[in-house]
């Protein structure tokens, strides 16, 4: 065989010494361990699965997976802190009448169903989510506040009646939106938002006669 020529060309695979690395899309690589970590939680559960578990999902090395997210805590805070800011973000908008608010709920999980059942009934269960599980709880009852807040010159008494009120009604909530999440609940969108929407306005009523307060007007609904 003649000896090779010095001139020429071998061939080296992208990434070997003297080649230049291929580039890495750090933020699409995140959103993907996170996506892969969504799908690996939902079927093994946030207390059981493990950084593992979404490597083998993904089908790269664990330690790459620890490069973006180094630890469990990092991915479920990064999944939580997103859906929390996107429902908060959404209550912002004026309000829609009785009902919108479960509407809104149901029609915002539907772009990723999977980490909002997280959030709504696993997260209680893990010890890494108990922190944003609780941080919902608290969101959504400030967001129910204003639906049964005192009026000027309420006594404590009547004030307490409106607190607990809003705090009660916050696990309803929480399991009407699951239930549309999963549509479990046998109703389609509008008579889901019909229901609900009776029952917010019942609970309402209800409340200020328990607390003997006159009900003040809630601000015109806006189509949504």
């Amino acid at each position: 065989m003649a000896p090779m020529s010095t001139s020429t060309k071998v061939s080296v695979p992208r990434g070997r010494p003297g080649q230049p690395k291929p580039r890495v899309d750090k933020a699409a690589r995140g959103l993907a361990v996170l996506e892969a970590a969504v799908q690996v939680f939902a079927e093994k559960g946030l207390q059981v699965a493990t950084m593992q578990d979404v490597a083998d999902r993904m089908g790269v090395a664990k330690i790459l997976i620890y490069r973006l997210y180094p630890s469990r805590q990092s991915i479920i805070d990064a999944l939580f802190a997103d859906i929390l800011a996107r429902i908060e973000a959404d209550a912002g908008r004026p309000w829609g009448g009785y009902g919108s608010s479960i509407a809104r709920l149901v029609t915002l999980s539907r772009s990723n169903p999977k980490l909002a059942l997280l959030l709504l009934r696993d997260a209680r269960g893990a010890p890494e989510a108990l922190a944003w599980r609780e941080a919902l709880e608290a969101l959504l009852t400030k967001l129910i506040e204003p639906f049964v807040a005192p009026t000027p010159g309420a006594s404590e008494a009547q004030r307490a009646t409106c607190r607990h009120a809003a705090r009660t009604f916050m696990p309803f909530v929480i399991e009407a939106w699951a239930a549309g999440v999963e549509e479990t609940d046998g109703m389609d969108d509008e008579t889901r938002t019909r229901w609900f929407g009776e029952i917010v306005k019942a609970w309402r009523e209800a409340t200020y006669a328990a607390a003997d307060l006159s009900p003040p007007p809630l601000p015109p609904p806006h189509a949504s």
